[in-house]
């Protein structure tokens, strides 16, 4: 019984990594005009959801350009510009937490050793108040599961925001095959954008 739970275990964990290794490749192999073209028309469709839902106040991740991430810092401007506020994460590696930290015009950042832009002194912000969190991803499925990191850094965050929040991802690509092997601590995001359509869950 040991070897067999050993066996599905690998199996699982492996599983991911091939498809965190899959659309990893995938963002790569776009072209850049490919690239910045489907990023516009993520962030448009990003303005129609913000639009719809009128949040006071948006967590949103700062894009890691080495893993072809959308760059984020349009829809932050486009904030900026109509009176919301911003909050960024902040990421604890030792325990795989976030927190959320105020991100304006005046806003000094850094890149932390694991190559992702923060805030150089962050004044972190109550979660309580995000009417919307923008979430990185490297795949989603039909049901709004997705497959990031592995850290387990949005799942965890989650838990701490409000039950009404919505959890929208940023995709380049159509969802992946339905993801079966979750486990208790997966949360599933309410919306999910890529170039074409914008998905509900």
């Amino acid at each position: 019984l040991v070897l067999f739970l050993h066996y599905i275990l690998k199996n699982i964990i492996l599983r991911k990594d091939l498809i965190r290794k899959a659309y990893l490749e995938k963002r790569k192999e776009l072209s850049s005009k490919k690239f910045h073209s489907d990023s516009q028309q993520v962030f448009e469709k990003t303005i129609e959801i913000i639009n719809k839902y009128k949040p006071k106040c948006i967590h949103c991740f700062l894009p890691i350009n080495s893993k072809y991430e959308i760059n984020t810092l349009p829809i932050i401007k486009y904030c900026w510009d109509h009176n919301i506020d911003v909050l960024v994460p902040v990421s604890n590696f030792k325990d795989s937490t976030l927190k959320s930290a105020e991100f304006n015009r005046n806003t000094k950042t850094i890149n932390t050793k694991n190559n992702i832009t923060e805030p150089f002194e962050p004044v972190f912000k109550n979660p309580k108040d995000i009417d919307i969190v923008i979430t990185p991803l490297l795949a989603f499925d039909s049901d709004g599961y997705r497959i990031g990191y592995g850290k387990g850094f949005y799942d965890r965050f989650f838990t701490i925001l409000n039950k009404d929040v919505k959890r929208i991802g940023l995709s380049l690509f159509a969802p992946c095959q339905k993801i079966e092997n979750r486990n208790m601590q997966d949360i599933p995001l309410t919306h999910c954008i890529t170039p074409e359509i914008i998905y509900s869950f």
